[in-house]
């Protein structure tokens, strides 16, 4: 029998059968015999490289499950985090409560010391008021863009917001606190809202006024106000006065109409601020607040401003108040019309003014594109409180019921009371 050996390779074959004689002849020609040695090497070191990747896996399944305990371990700090806020919040909350009760301690004492002068007769002196800190009570969150006019209905306790999302929305300022409807059909910014009896008037870049019927909160007109969009409204004796570029539009509220009963000129700017106070309109524009007489439409006196347009207007019993783009508000008296004051402070424009007042004193605020409102005492006229919440500018007040309602760009509105 032949002695048959064939020469092999691992991934290669040699054709050569043969008996050993032949075959170690064969060998030192065969050129896949050279070949042999390589692919063991390769083979070797193929071995190694999948001890190091088991090694390899074995750190990766090492490193995932410390990983797992480092995100156990973040949770429970975050845990304890929230419990600490939590604790720091009931503090607060308790901290609060001190200050009140110290606060009605320092009340019954003052009250302690006028009954006192009063035996002593002691002459009448101006009875102290402890400092009143208005602070923020609430948010009220839903608007998709920033917030420009605020306005009350007090009789069902309903806060009125327009905003740059083209919206309207309704509030509950007594019972939920919750928007109780979003009242939609502008097409552009509402820029103004105006409240006179049980309708809303609402004033918009689109140029036009929403005649909106508040005990169904639905809308029931709309009216081609004007060329320019309608930048404020106000209402008194039954007419609706709408601002715009150099002009405001007077309105005889007729039902759920609107009928031009004249237009006021002689406006050299943008007619942004709008207050009826009494029998008297006041407009403001560029460094020009005029003084109309509701009762003729004319116009009586001319105050003169400085610091840019005039953005807001409030009147007090015994004083005018403007605020300014320049960061100003001037004050004047509201019988000699003499200027008294410029309140300085804010850091940008004073976007509006709102004023509480009660039998022993009255207050003005004012909100600012600084991002900052602040309270004014009218019988000084200092500064007594900045407060800064917003994170945006704020753009307009509104007042009921001792409480201060604060709209501001970041599309919130927020709720100040002492």
């Amino acid at each position: 029998m032949m002695d048959v050996t064939a020469c092999f390779l691992v991934t290669s074959r040699c054709t050569f059968i043969g008996n050993q004689d032949t075959y170690e002849t064969h060998l030192e020609t065969c050129k896949f015999e050279g070949l042999k040695e390589f692919l063991q090497q390769t083979d070797d070191r193929f071995h190694e490289m999948q001890v190091a990747m088991t090694q390899k896996d074995q750190e990766i399944a090492f490193l995932r499950s410390m990983l797992g305990k480092l995100s156990e371990k973040i949770d429970q700090l975050e845990k304890n985090l929230e419990l600490k806020f939590d604790v720091l919040d009931e503090n607060q909350s308790k901290l609060s409560e001190d200050l009140m009760e110290f606060r009605r301690d320092a009340s019954m004492l003052n009250d302690e010391l006028s009954h006192i002068n009063a035996r002593l007769n002691m002459g009448i002196l101006g009875s102290y008021d402890p400092q009143q800190i208005f602070k923020c009570k609430g948010t009220f969150v839903g608007h998709q863009g920033p917030v420009w006019c605020l306005c009350v209905y007090s009789i069902g306790d309903l806060l009125f917001s327009g905003s740059s999302d083209k919206t309207i929305k309704v509030w509950d300022t007594c019972t939920t606190y919750k928007c109780q409807k979003t009242l939609e059909g502008h097409d552009g910014i509402v820029l103004a809202l105006c409240i006179q009896g049980s309708k809303l008037y609402s004033g918009s870049a689109d140029c036009t006024i929403i005649v909106w019927d508040i005990p169904t909160l639905m809308k029931v007109n709309t009216i081609r106000a004007h060329d320019n969009p309608v930048c404020t409204l106000v209402s008194s004796h039954n007419m609706l006065f709408s601002g715009s570029l150099k002009a405001i539009k007077v309105w005889d509220i007729v039902g759920t109409d609107l009928k031009l009963k004249k237009e006021l000129t002689g406006l050299n700017h943008w007619v942004r601020a709008l207050v009826a106070s009494q029998n008297y309109l006041y407009s403001g524009s560029y460094q020009t607040i005029k003084i109309w007489d509701i009762r003729t439409l004319e116009c009586v006196h001319v105050l003169q401003t400085s610091g840019g347009s005039v953005y807001s207007i409030a009147v007090t019993n015994h004083h005018i108040v403007c605020g300014t783009y320049e960061n100003l508000i001037h004050v004047w008296d509201i019988e000699s019309k003499e200027q008294v004051r410029t309140l300085t402070g804010h850091v940008g424009t004073v976007y509006a003014l709102a004023v509480i007042s009660t039998p022993d004193q009255t207050k003005v605020f004012s909100a600012s594109y600084d991002r900052s409102l602040r309270v004014w005492s009218m019988d000084n006229m200092i500064c007594t409180q900045t407060l800064l919440r917003h994170q945006g500018s704020v753009t307009a007040l509104a007042v009921s019921r001792g409480r201060l309602f604060s709209g501001a760009v970041d599309s919130t509105v927020k709720v100040w009371t002492c």
